[in-house]
């Protein structure tokens, strides 16, 4: 045999050991990991298995931080299902778990008037989180959208809002997926009570200042003179201020100008001025008088402070 036939010989075996075949009586050589190809390769998601080792020691104290952590994760919630059909969880009581399935969205509701800042996934390669809104104005409502892309996933979310900070386990499974999820906030219900009997105390106040005030009224006061249907059915004074009511009959624009009467009934300009139904004096009244009209039509009527009893 001669050289050139032993080398084609050697040739071939060295291929055929590679993994090369025949296509149509002509060889094709074995695609290798590192040979090129046109046809585009599926993305690699790495998981837990192909992480590192875990060789990092904890020591005592570290390790009564996880077992902490731990029960707080696995604390027992109560499941409510709101008036929505939303599985309600009571916020920073435990770690509340969003159980969805492929194909499915859950939907995580937040405070009303709440804003998302940032969102972060352990899997962010497998899990697929979208906002959206309902509502507007004060009104509106953030949701978190959730979509899981494969079944099995295990991971968790942290969402960073304007008003706190939400910690959730994610669960993906085949059949079993919860549609709505919502909060309830212990702080919004402490603060409704906070705000309430702070209008108590205001409202005891108010009540209190009015009793006081009350007392201060001196309504020794005494009308003479003519009857016209203008004629106050009231006057009485704080301790600053002298107030006439008039009649809800009284034509407004009848109603006479006031002079007060000082020595000799000598009469005397004071400022006042008319607020709803009754005349506001800037000063006590000793003695002082309504007058309309002159000569024989005149109408009088006069306002005089009595010591009180």
């Amino acid at each position: 045999m001669n050289r050139q036939r032993i080398a084609q010989l050697l040739s071939l075996s060295v291929l055929l050991s590679s993994g090369s075949t025949y296509a149509d009586g002509l060889l094709v050589p074995a695609l290798h990991p590192s040979s090129p190809s046109t046809a585009q390769k599926p993305a690699v998601v790495q998981t837990t298995s192909e992480l590192s080792e875990d060789s990092v020691p904890l020591n005592g104290k570290e390790k009564k931080a996880v077992q902490l952590s731990e029960q707080w994760q696995n604390k027992s919630d109560p499941t409510v299902l709101n008036e929505q059909g939303a599985i309600t969880f009571t916020f920073g009581n435990s770690l509340p778990t969003v159980i969805c399935a492929p194909l499915y969205a859950c939907d995580v509701g937040l405070q009303t008037g709440e804003i998302v800042t940032q969102v972060d996934v352990g899997d962010a390669a497998r899990w697929k989180i979208t906002p959206a809104t309902s509502g507007s104005g004060d009104f509106a409502t953030t949701h978190l959208i959730i979509k899981p892309m494969d079944l099995g996933l295990i991971s968790n979310m942290v969402v960073s809002t304007n008003r706190r900070m939400y910690h959730m386990r994610l669960i993906s499974k085949k059949a079993d997926w919860m549609p709505m999820i919502s909060f309830t906030y212990p702080e919004s219900a402490d603060e409704a009570w906070k705000q309430y009997q702070a209008t108590q105390k205001q409202e005891e106040a108010s009540s209190k200042t009015a009793a006081q005030e009350a007392s201060l009224l001196n309504f020794n006061y005494r009308l003479s003179g003519d009857s016209p249907r203008w004629k106050p059915i009231r006057v009485y004074s704080d301790t600053r201020k002298t107030y006439i009511q008039f009649p809800e009959n009284a034509q407004y624009a009848d109603i006479p100008p006031l002079v007060l009467l000082g020595e000799n009934h000598q009469p005397q300009l004071v400022n006042y001025r008319l607020v709803g139904d009754r005349y506001v004096v800037d000063t006590l009244i000793d003695q002082a008088a309504l007058i309309s009209g002159t000569g024989r039509h005149q109408e009088r009527v006069t306002i005089t402070r009595e010591e009180q009893k």
